[in-house]
Order: C-alpha cells, then structure tokens, then sequence
C-alpha cells in the first residue's frame, strides 16, 4: 500500500507521508545543540541509556550493513533462529527500503510512555508496512534524517525495522514499538557481551516476542499467539546453574526418535492450550516431551523387524536418546510376528541405540491378521490379555522373553 503524499499550504512544498496501519515507525531524536555528528540518536539507544539503564556497547563500521551484521551475529550464540530470521531480513532490507528526501514524516503513534532529553524532540525516520507497497517497499525511510546519522545509529534504525517486522507477525501481533525498543536497546548493551540466558529469556518475553530457541529447541513464551496482548505468558524453570529446566515447545518442531531419527510434530493453531512441554537435565540435555494437543509419531524399525508408534510421553536417557515412551497406539512387524496395541496403556522401553527393549502394554495384540499372538517353540496360538505383561527383545528386534499372564483358549 503506497504512503499519501500531501502538499503544505503558505511555504515551500514538503511531503509528509503516515503509515497506514497502527504500530510501525521507526523514531529519532533530534538534538539542535549538539555536534553535528551527534544531532540524531534512535530513540531505542536513549531509551536503553536513560530509562533501562543499560550500558550500551555500540559498533563502529565503514557501513551501516557491516555494523548491522555485527550486531545481528549477537544473536547467533543465544538464539541462531532469531539470528538467521534477522539475517535474512537484513539481506533485503535496501532493496525493500524507499529513501524519501526533503520529506517531513508525519508521526506514527506507536510509541506508548517514553522520554526526550531537555531541548531535543522526536522525528519520524522510518515507517513500516506490513504488506509492501505496490512497488515493492515496506519500508519508508527519511533521507534527510537518515543521511545525518553516522553508521551506528543507521544500523540501529534499521534494527529496529528488522525487530518490529517479526512483531508484526501474526504469532506476535505488535500494536506498539515498546517491546521493539526494549530489545533493540539490550542488543546494543552490555548484555550481549557474556548473554545469560535466563536474562535474554526475559528479555524477549517482555517484549512481546512469542519464539526463541532454548537448548536447541524452538520453545514459545506467550499463551494464544498474541505476544503484547496480555493473555499471559508460559513460564520458563530454570535450574540453580542457569540452565532451563521446563518450557513450552512450539507448534511444530523434531523430537528427537529411535536411531537418532527426527519425529515431526505439528499443533495446529486451533488448538487449545500450549502445545507440548519440554523437560531438561540439568546439563541441558533433553529430558521429556510430553505433548497436550496431538501425539509424536516414531518409526520403529531394527535389522528383522519394523514398526511405528504414536506416543503421549516420551522421556531420554543423560545423552539425550529416547529411553521410554507411553504409546497410544503401537506396531511392530516381524517375519514370526506382527505385534499391535491400539489403545492407551503400558509403555516401551528402548536400547540407546534405538531399538525396542521392553514393551509392557495392557491390552491385546495381534498376530497375522488375527486376534492371537505366536509364541515360537509353542504349539497352537494362546488367546492372551495383556494387562500385566512384558515382552523382552534383544537388539535386532527378536522376542527373546515373554512374561505373560494370559487366559489360554485352545485352537
């Protein structure tokens, strides 16, 4: 959508352009009586300096790309989502922009509280669309404003674009520049140096962000995908040592399966409540997975026998490889067996290196089509329910052991 342009009456001609849409510009704050070189600062560093008392640990560049770089890569070691998401923003980002010279930008009220040095006042420097324009721009930037600023506050002011535009997604919903200003001061701070995680987890959750990666998970912060709109946050455990203990998993992410397989699990965004809770060891590793809106689902396989389950549970050994899982439904195939449970019960163990262990299920399997299983050496098929049963395997998938409680039915 294309910003207005509209004439003033009495002087010389002068654009001023507004956003169309609630929440999406970028501000400046314009100090007559300092140097030149110091006249404009993004109003996120002072906001960071004065109101958040964060010590600021800026960058210098020959551009404001290299600096914008610098400051991205901040992110890798912490949240390398985040990072490459901000990456490929940051990639577009000139082709994306529109320099409007001898403009006057009219104000964007997003902004919420804020703060102004005595004899400074605030100018628009940057707006953003959420839907580019006809032509492609999403964003719109003040020439005059941005040719004044050295590469620092250029790339802070691109940041800023950069943040608000994840904001702007539908899992955040951003309707002010609060929660933008807040992060990109504290990527600009000391912070960043030595990043804590449990402080950058606040951090972002008190900017309304919903995603960040913990311990290699995607993990999400707020309740209903609605970021700033207070329907409440999902709390994150830390253990004493700084590591986290429990979180909120995203609505699609790989569990960890059998053989080091990756299992895809999908919540859609209908459903109600958060998705599935993760758990960790205190050294960081996986720990459980324990989904509330649909089950992970596994493929099972080993050098005689393959199979596919469906789990509710899912829990890991100290390395982080699946160790028991409470199935919902469960197969297994053989060439002497073909085993199923169809309904909640029981559970599977495995060897670390992925294959089947130990099942113990409470309910009835199958063997070849029927309702019996095959016991080898045995003669005849025995009707047997499983209600306190186990069935031992050795590492290539066979039946090494069955300790079974069954009602025999001759045939």
């Amino acid at each position: 959508m294309l910003a207005l342009l509209v004439l003033s009456v009495g002087g010389p001609a002068q654009a001023r352009m507004g956003g169309d849409e609630k929440g999406n510009g970028g501000s400046v704050i314009y100090c007559p009586h300092n140097q030149p070189w110091e006249r404009y600062e993004v109003l996120d560093l002072y906001e960071a300096r004065a109101v958040q008392t964060f010590r600021l640990k800026l960058i210098e560049g020959y551009s404001y790309q290299e600096v914008l770089g610098k400051m991205i890569d901040r992110l890798a070691g912490v949240n390398p989502t985040r990072a490459k998401l901000y990456q490929s923003y940051a990639k577009t980002f000139e082709q994306e922009a529109r320099m409007i010279a001898d403009a006057e930008f009219t104000d964007v009220p997003d902004r919420g509280w804020g703060a102004l040095p005595k004899g400074c006042q605030l100018v628009q420097g940057a707006v953003q669309y959420k839907r580019p324009s006809i032509a492609g721009f999403r964003y719109f930037i003040n020439k005059d404003v941005w040719d004044a600023m050295n590469n620092t506050q250029r790339a802070a002011l691109a940041l800023h674009e950069i943040i608000y535009r994840e904001g702007l997604l539908s899992e955040n919903g951003f309707e002010s520049s609060n929660g933008v200003r807040l992060l990109n001061g504290y990527l600009h701070s000391e912070y960043m140096r030595n990043v804590s995680l449990r402080n950058y987890v606040d951090v972002i959750q008190r900017s309304g962000l919903q995603a960040i990666d913990i311990q290699g998970f995607p993990v999400i912060l707020h309740g209903g995908g609605l970021g700033q709109s207070g329907d409440g946050s999902y709390a994150v455990e830390f253990y004493d040592s700084g590591t986290v203990k429990k979180a909120i998993l995203a609505r699609s992410f790989e569990a960890p399966g059998p053989h080091g397989k990756k299992a895809p699990f999908i919540c859609g965004t209908e459903a109600k409540g958060p998705p599935a809770e993760i758990q960790f060891y205190p050294t960081g590793v996986i720990q459980r997975i324990r989904p509330q809106c649909t089950s992970l689902r596994f493929v099972l396989y080993s050098e005689e026998s393959y199979g596919q389950m469906t789990a509710f549970d899912v829990q890991y050994d100290a390395d982080g490889n699946i160790s028991l899982a409470s199935p919902l439904q469960f197969e297994l195939n053989h060439p002497n067996y073909h085993l199923r449970a169809s309904k909640i019960g029981g559970r599977v163990e495995f060897f670390p290196t992925g294959e089947v262990r130990r099942m113990y299920l409470g309910h009835q399997f199958a063997d070849s089509n029927t309702s019996w299983i095959r016991v080898d050496g045995g003669e005849g098929r025995t009707l047997v329910e499983l209600e306190k049963n186990d069935i031992y395997f050795d590492v290539v998938g066979r039946i090494v052991d069955m300790k079974l409680l069954p009602r025999q039915k001759a045939y």
